[in-house]
């Protein structure tokens, strides 16, 4: 392949010594690329990137952490020169950070963190746990990537999932992030087996127990009690009401209404 440059990409080590400074950076000047990995060790799998966890596939998880931010994905195997993907898909942006599909608990907070941190130091380039953040001018300018040093910030949201067995391990992080984040809300859970789908909301006051699955793009109103063993998905349970053991799909249910136990209700009003 032919190129234009003669630079090399290189972090050096005196790049981190910098003096800190506060600094506010404007999403505008970030631009997000997402590298979808065919990994062979997702057999059976070719776009494992696609699998579904808590309701949203693999990548989805980490282009909500770059919500804000202009985000561009491209497809690559673990062999494939990123320099080469990247480089057609630059723009403006001041600042251009790449991120693999396979981190799916990278947090909105922690990317912040890490541009605020890239910028404030001045830095040119600098390489991740899993991925890499460049001055967008640096790197049109590059000819190669030669890291020299990692630069470490929350390293759970970097756990890569690498294979099926992973995936279940991280899955259930996720889980426990959903389930943490109602119960601050004002959410009470109690029991097991509770799964929450990431874009379900629920309003504060609700009771949930155990062996509650409620998925999609479920809306549960206030004060509602769900007993032990229902399933929800894409539904409205609005407030008051008090759900037992039932099957409630693609439905709206009114207010105060008692439903159960053993009941189906499939896109139906009640």
């Amino acid at each position: 392949m032919e190129t234009l440059f003669e630079e090399e990409l290189e972090i050096e080590e005196s790049s981190f010594s910098l003096p800190e400074r506060k600094i506010i950076v404007n999403d505008k000047d970030v631009l997000v690329i997402i590298m979808l990995e065919k990994n062979p060790a997702f057999k059976g799998f070719i776009k494992p990137y696609e699998l579904t966890m808590c309701g949203k596939k693999m990548w989805e998880w980490v282009a909500l952490a770059a919500d804000g931010y202009e985000v561009k994905t491209t497809a690559c195997t673990c062999e494939s020169d990123i320099l080469c993907l990247i480089k057609p898909l630059l723009g403006e942006q001041k600042t251009t950070v790449v991120l693999y599909c396979d981190t799916p608990l990278l947090q909105k907070s922690t990317l912040k963190e890490i541009i605020s941190f890239f910028t404030a130091k001045g830095m040119n380039a600098m390489k991740l746990t899993r991925g890499y953040v460049f001055d967008t001018e640096y790197i049109k300018n590059a000819t190669a990537i030669v890291s020299t040093q990692t630069q470490y910030f929350n390293e759970e949201d970097f756990i890569t999932v690498y294979d099926l067995k992973q995936l279940n391990f991280v899955n259930d992080i996720l889980r426990m992030r959903i389930l943490d984040f109602h119960l601050h809300n004002g959410v009470f859970i109690e029991g097991n087996n509770v799964f929450i789908d990431a874009d379900v909301v629920i309003e504060s006051g609700v009771k949930i127990f155990g062996n509650n699955v409620i998925k999609g793009k479920s809306f549960i109103g206030k004060n509602c009690v769900l007993e032990n063993g229902n399933y929800i998905e894409n539904s409205i349970v609005s407030d008051g009401c008090k759900l037992f053991q039932s099957h409630v799909v693609s439905s709206r249910i009114c207010e105060n209404m008692i439903i159960g136990p053993f009941e189906k209700i499939i896109k139906k009003s009640i």
